[in-house]
Formats: structure tokens, C-alpha cells, sequence
């Protein structure tokens, strides 16, 4: 009977040991690091699960817990002045290890053919692994801080690699380049040699007068590539406008200026920014121009969604060469709707406030409406350049609109855009500076139907010398299609301009932007 006791005690304890290895058991990943030297380093290494894409951070040299699955690992390590990059595809099942080993990194290496003077030029190397997947895309960079970039090759279509290099000359007098280079998996050879004639050329010219920043700066950053989107090459910084040059490969780029200016706290905040994505072809030429006059009105219509009209305050510094936002945020401005004559809202935004300012109205009755903005450059931290251009601009439309309907206003959005101006948006003094009135009709809105085009009665305009206190009309023809009002300069200060453009049935638009440009 003890024995039958003993044997029955057992049983239980037998069951529950046969059932806790499932319960209990530990999945562990431990990552070994090595130095281009074999030395065992300690870094911090991302790794992503690829079944759920679930992105942790894992320390080298330590085993940790992770769920069961298969996992990419990105490592940097760094040499003295060497960075290498490694990746690797593990299954974590178990105590699970792998080893990234700098000691079997290739150098990365792009050239040019044929290659340049680097006297005076910044060049540097940028590389990238990323992991490929639908949803988010993970990564670790790297870069060239004088010893050189490595990367270890890895055959995994489930990893990519990009590589940009840049040489930079901070003056701006010489050509600029940037190249990319980018592939699937993590290659064994990671060179590349660029011909020059396989280079887009891209004319940037960067302008002053209508920023309220002090310096500007120009960069180029590769977009909408399989890895190494994020990459950023800075190329000129400077308080002056220039003209310079950048050679590029094919590929889709963003052209990016940024506006700084001094506060009086004595930061350097940054008040505006141009993002240009640009797709460039081989051996093809691109011109961008940056900071143009006259800062005006945006091309956003007011709108009809559902029966409420809607409109936003805010974007009433729009350069003419990218007209559908401000370049730089910051102002003041009162918009007020009419209808009958009657003022049926007023709408106001007092500067810097947390979010767009949007007047909106119940259209209650069908019938002609009047929505006027008038807004002025506002910075309370920043003190003006002398002479700014554009410190006040004007909107007015008329339009109709009824109840229980959605549509983009049936008026055009006028753009100003005057033409021969020097790098300071000077025009000479007592010569003729055409004026281009560009007319357009974005859509305001998914639901915002737009119809068909206003038809065009009468496009006319009015030059100012004194601020906006007098006004006298100037002569508008089509010059190219385009219709473009000719004004005579006079002998000093500066243009503000006036223009309406009317329809058959009595709608319009009228714009006015003071201190459009100034005079030499």
C-alpha cells in the first residue's frame, strides 16, 4: 500500500512537469558586435519582427526576450572614423544568436565620370539599410566621418540599400552634386560610378525682398525611393540671393529652401520653407526660382460643402511660382461675407494662433455673395527687413452660391507675377515691368464640385507709387496668352499693383498687393 500511495502522489506532478516546458518556455535573441578591429563592441540595434513589423530596440551583447519569429536585424558600428552598417535575417526560436561583424564590411564608394575638382568642396558619404515591407519601413545610417562607410553584404529581398554622396561647394559659384544609388538586399560590390552626362542640371536661383528672413538655405533630399528617402544634403547657407547650379541623378528629388531669420531672443527660428518635388531625367535641365514677387493671395477658393461656406484665412503670402500656399507663416487678417450688402460674418485671425483660421456661414438664400480678406505680415518676435516687399495684401470675391449645395466657388484665383526683376525683385527705375496676371481654378475640395470656367468679360489693373493711397490705371493685353498688365516704374520706392479679373455674370475676383516689388 505505500508503494500504491507513492505512485498515485507522483502522478499529478509527472502531469504538470510534462506541461511546463509549452508554458514557460523563453525565446531569446543575443546579437554579437564586432569592430572593424574583432573587437567586441556594445550598441543599441533595432530589430523588426517581418510577419507583424513590430519594431523593438535591442542592446548588443545580452540576450532578449522576444516572441517567436523572424526577425531583421540593423546594426551601425562604429571604428574610430569608420561606420559600418550590417543587417541580418534571424529566427528567433529558442536561445537564439547571430553576430554582425564590421570586419566584413565593403566599402561604399560613388564616383563621377568624369571625376571633378574637390579643391574647397564638402563631400559626404550618406548609406542606409531598411527594412522592405508594406506598412512602415524601418532603418539604421550611417555615414563617411573621414575614414570611410562600410556596409556588410546581405542577399535578403527582404532588406534594401541606398547610398547618396554629395559634393558640396558652399560658395555657390560651382556646380553642386548629389547622386543616389539604391538597391535590393545589401550588395557585395557597393559602388557606383555616375557619368556626368547621365546628370540632370537643375538652375536654382534663390531671391530676396518679400522674406521677412535674414539667410536662406538650399538643400536636396531624395524622395519616393525604396530606402534612404530620409537623406538630406545641405548646400548653401547665405544671407545673399545667388544663382547656382545643381547636378543630380535621375530620380525624384525634393529642391528644399528653408528661411531663417535672428529673433529678438537671439534664436534663429526658421519663418518659412519651400518643399519642390521635382522628377529629373538624364542629360535633362530644370529651373527653379525661389523668393519671387509678389507675395499675394493663394490660389484656395472659397468653397460650398453641404451647404456651408468656407475659407480659409490664412494663406495670403503665396510666392507666384507655387501659389497654392504662404511661403512663410504669420500674419494678421479680417475677413468679412456680404450678401444683399449686408455684412452676414466676420471672421478674424490675430496672429500665430494654434491652428487655421476658417470663416464658415450657413448659406441660408441662393443669390450673390461678397467674401473680402484683408491680411498683413505679423512676427511680434522678429523685427522686419527694411523695405520688405508684400506687407499687406487684399482679396476680394463675388460670387453666387444657394443652400444645400457643394461647390468650389465659381471664381478664378489671380496670381501676380511681375517679370524682369533682378535677384533683389528690383525692376529698373522709369522703364516698363510686365506683369503676368495668371488665372486658375484649383479645386477647393473633395465634395467642392468645380463646374465649368467662369467665361472671362474683362481682366484689368492699377499700379500704385505711394503705398496704396493712390491708384491709376495701366494698360492689360494677352502677351503669349497670358494676360499681363504693362506698367511704367517711376524714379524710386517701390509698385503696388491692383488687378480684376470680371465674368459674363457679374462674379470677380480683385487682388491687391502692396509694395508688390521695388524699384533700382
Amino acid at each position: 500500500m505505500a508503494r500504491a500511495a507513492i505512485a498515485s502522489a507522483l502522478v499529478p506532478a509527472l502531469l504538470l512537469g510534462a506541461g511546463a516546458p509549452a508554458v514557460a518556455a523563453t525565446n531569446t535573441l543575443t546579437v554579437t558586435t564586432l569592430d572593424r578591429n574583432g573587437k567586441k563592441v556594445t550598441v543599441t540595434t533595432t530589430v523588426v519582427n517581418l510577419a507583424t513589423n513590430e519594431r523593438r530596440s535591442v542592446k548588443s551583447n545580452k540576450a532578449k526576450k522576444l516572441p517567436k519569429g523572424t526577425y531583421a536585424l540593423l546594426a551601425s558600428i562604429r571604428t574610430g572614423d569608420t561606420s559600418t552598417l550590417g543587417a541580418r535575417t534571424v529566427k528567433v526560436s529558442g536561445a537564439s544568436k547571430t553576430t554582425v561583424d564590421a570586419r566584413k564590411g565593403k566599402r561604399v564608394s560613388l564616383g563621377l565620370s568624369p571625376a571633378i575638382d574637390t579643391a574647397g568642396r564638402e563631400i559626404l558619404t550618406n548609406g542606409q539599410i531598411c527594412t522592405r515591407s508594406a506598412s512602415a519601413t524601418y532603418s539604421v545610417d550611417g555615414w563617411d566621418p573621414g575614414g570611410g562607410l562600410y556596409v556588410v553584404p546581405n542577399s535578403s529581398k527582404r532588406l534594401a540599400f541606398a547610398a547618396m554622396r554629395s559634393w558640396v561647394d558652399h560658395t555657390g559659384v560651382s556646380p553642386h552634386y548629389a547622386v543616389m544609388y539604391t538597391t535590393t538586399s545589401v550588395p557585395s560590390t557597393p559602388t557606383r560610378t555616375f557619368r556626368q552626362s547621365s546628370l540632370a542640371t537643375v538652375d536654382v536661383e534663390t531671391r530676396r525682398g518679400p522674406s521677412a528672413a535674414n539667410y536662406s538655405s538650399l538643400g536636396v533630399q531624395p524622395i519616393d525611393r525604396s530606402c534612404g528617402s530620409d537623406m538630406y544634403a545641405g548646400l548653401v547657407s547665405t544671407d545673399q540671393p545667388y544663382r547656382t547650379k545643381i547636378r543630380l541623378s535621375a530620380g525624384k528629388w525634393d529642391v528644399g529652401v528653408h528661411a531663417y531669420t535672428e529673433a529678438k531672443d537671439g534664436t534663429a527660428p526658421v519663418v518659412g520653407h519651400y518643399f519642390v518635388p521635382r522628377t529629373v531625367s538624364a542629360g535633362k535641365s530644370y529651373t527653379l526660382r525661389f523668393f519671387r514677387s509678389a507675395w499675394g493671395p493663394s490660389t484656395r477658393l472659397p468653397q460650398v460643402n453641404h451647404g456651408w461656406l468656407s475659407y480659409v484665412l490664412n494663406d495670403m503670402f503665396a510666392d507666384p511660382g507655387f501659389p497654392r500656399d504662404s511661403v512663410e507663416g504669420g500674419d494678421k487678417a479680417t475677413a468679412t461675407l456680404k450678401f444683399g450688402g449686408k455684412t452676414v460674418k466676420t471672421k478674424k485671425d490675430r496672429g500665430w494662433e494654434s491652428e487655421m483660421t476658417s470663416l464658415e456661414y450657413k448659406v441660408k438664400k441662393s443669390g450673390w455673395y461678397t467674401l473680402t480678406n484683408d491680411a498683413s505680415r505679423y512676427y511680434p518676435e522678429i523685427t522686419f527687413p527694411a523695405g520688405m516687399l508684400s506687407p499687406k495684401t487684399s482679396v476680394t470675391y463675388r460670387f453666387k452660391a444657394k443652400p444645400n449645395s457643394s461647390m468650389t466657388a465659381p471664381v478664378y484665383a489671380l496670381t501676380m507675377l511681375p517679370t524682369g526683376l533682378d535677384l533683389y525683385n528690383r525692376a529698373k527705375a522709369g522703364a516698363n515691368t510686365n506683369v503676368q496676371l495668371k488665372l486658375s481654378r484649383p479645386k477647393a475640395g473633395p465634395d467642392a464640385k468645380l463646374g465649368k470656367n467662369p467665361k472671362v468679360k474683362t481682366v484689368t489693373a492699377k499700379a500704385s507709387f505711394d503705398g496704396g493711397k493712390t491708384w491709376r490705371s495701366v494698360s492689360v493685353k494677352k502677351v503669349n496668352g497670358v494676360w499681363t498688365a504693362q506698367v511704367g516704374n517711376p524714379t524710386s520706392g517701390a509698385v503696388s499693383l491692383r488687378a480684376r479679373v470680371t465674368d459674363t455674370v457679374g462674379g470677380y475676383t480683385d487682388v491687391t498687393i502692396i509694395r508688390a516689388y521695388a524699384i533700382s
